[in-house]
């Protein structure tokens, strides 16, 4: 009965947490600016300060304040540690986005704003759990913890530096990791870890002025060259043609499959969500999302070189630029994906492209179904929904899961989440569904029952 109460609270007041979501989203703290930073996080602490948990900042060197929060029930109880980030991405182009991004609406059984779904959404839902065991029991089930940081967005190059000198203070017992999201129809997901990512900026430099593009007949153009060193990274089918690119990266077991096979997943629901006409590795649904979670992948972010803007200007440039990102499956390591690139670059002879990699820290890691958060999900799911969650062996996206799994110990998950498989998060006119995040706190609570 205790438990059914406090899903219904999170019902009840879930109006006054998406008013402080609200709040929450008007921050533009765009890290990839260094934008809004400080008063996101003051923020952040007095929301936890002002929930019952012990709250600070700490100071990290070179980048802003990471927030730690703690509510000890008891210390013979299990402890949940929440990791969170209060950035975002930037909101480019912004004539695509249907409403002000950082002037958060709700419309149409949807919020939108940017971070709703990436992830301030899925703070304030964690916190709408906490709020609806104290109004019902006068305290969580168990022992809880937050830490939220401020540059997850740009790949969390100083929060390594917090990770290792307050390793005590992040011991739990399971974590979970920013949130899971729910498939089309509504079935809620956890994945068991992420991929891992690697960006590198590639320079391709060819004169040191630009020059009228009559002279393109003898002048070498960069925007070529750096095209033809691209187009030596990936086939059409995505396959990444790197000597040596696969040899470390884990296969599937046959149980991960086996869950898979089961997904609910639908490619025709993404499609229209991202108005694609067909997807790389054909139509089947089972297939494509092995593919989607098993892959690593290449993919040109950004391309610039000479003229873009409106009308002409006939130039052959200096210097062409791309934005590319490896995201790599768990085992592959950034420092020796990287090292397999610049081998690659050297063999084809293309050494005057300059490889600038990004400082992203963010490492593969996964976890067994056996571990005991993952337990907790699954029949707080089952609470909350009436149903077993989806299971991924890990996100298709890069997060914090290396710090807690590899350095602190701390097995951890994604999920319960609020947003969707059309949250269009990194994207315009990003959304979560309310109802998801009603549902993503009832499961969070449920999940705090059954630590």
């Amino acid at each position: 009965m205790v438990l059914s109460d406090v899903l219904a609270r999170v019902e009840a007041d879930s109006d006054k947490a998406l008013e402080v979501l609200k709040e929450y989203c008007r921050f533009p703290t765009i890290s990839a600016h260094k934008k809004a930073q400080p008063e996101t996080a003051a923020f952040v602490r007095r929301l936890l300060a002002e929930n019952g948990f012990e709250a600070r900042e700490y100071p990290t060197e070179g980048g802003p304040n990471v927030v730690f929060g703690q509510m000890i029930v008891d210390e013979r109880k299990p402890t949940l540690l929440m990791y969170q980030h209060y950035d975002v991405q930037p909101v480019d182009p912004l004539n695509e986005w249907k409403r002000d991004p950082f002037d958060p609406t709700m419309a149409d059984g949807k919020f939108w704003g940017r971070g709703c779904g990436d992830t301030k959404g899925n703070l304030i839902m964690q916190l709408l759990a906490v709020q609806a065991w104290q109004r019902v029991e006068g305290r969580p089930p168990i022992n809880l913890k937050f830490v939220v940081e401020g540059e997850e967005e740009v790949g969390s190059p100083h929060f390594a530096s917090f990770v290792h000198a307050n390793k005590e203070i992040l011991k739990a017992d399971g974590a979970t990791i920013e949130g899971g999201d729910h498939l089309h129809e509504g079935t809620p997901k956890i994945e068991l870890g992420c991929k891992g990512i690697l960006y590198v900026e590639m320079v391709s430099r060819t004169a040191s002025v630009d020059q009228h593009s009559s002279y393109a007949a003898i002048a070498p153009n960069p925007g070529w060259r750096l095209i033809h060193f691209l187009t030596t990274l990936r086939d059409a089918n995505g396959r990444i043609k790197i000597p040596g690119w696969y040899e470390d990266a884990r296969r599937p077991t046959a149980r991960e499959l086996r869950y898979l096979r089961a997904s609910a997943f639908s490619a025709d629901a993404l499609k229209g969500f991202w108005g694609v006409k067909q997807f790389i590795g054909g139509e089947n649904n089972f297939e494509l999302l092995r593919r989607l979670i098993y892959s690593p992948t290449c993919t040109i972010c950004g391309f610039v070189s000479g003229y873009i803007e409106e009308g002409t200007k006939t130039v052959n440039p200096a210097v062409a630029k791309a934005k590319i990102d490896f995201r790599l499956v768990p085992n592959m390591k950034k420092e020796k994906q990287l090292a397999k690139l610049r081998d690659h670059l050297k063999s084809k002879g293309f050494e005057d492209i300059e490889l600038r990699p990004a400082p992203e820290n963010l490492e593969a890691a996964a976890i067994s179904l056996a571990a005991r958060v993952v337990k907790a999900a699954i029949k707080g799911s089952v609470d909350a929904y009436g149903r077993e969650p989806e299971v991924w062996p890990w996100s298709a996206g890069a997060s914090a899961h290396g710090f807690f799994n590899e350095v602190v110990g701390v097995p951890s998950i994604s999920g319960p989440g609020v947003s969707y498989d059309g949250s269009n998060y990194h994207a315009p006119n990003e959304n979560i569904r309310l109802t998801d995040f009603i549902g993503g706190s009832k499961h969070m609570a449920a999940m705090f029952a059954r630590m």
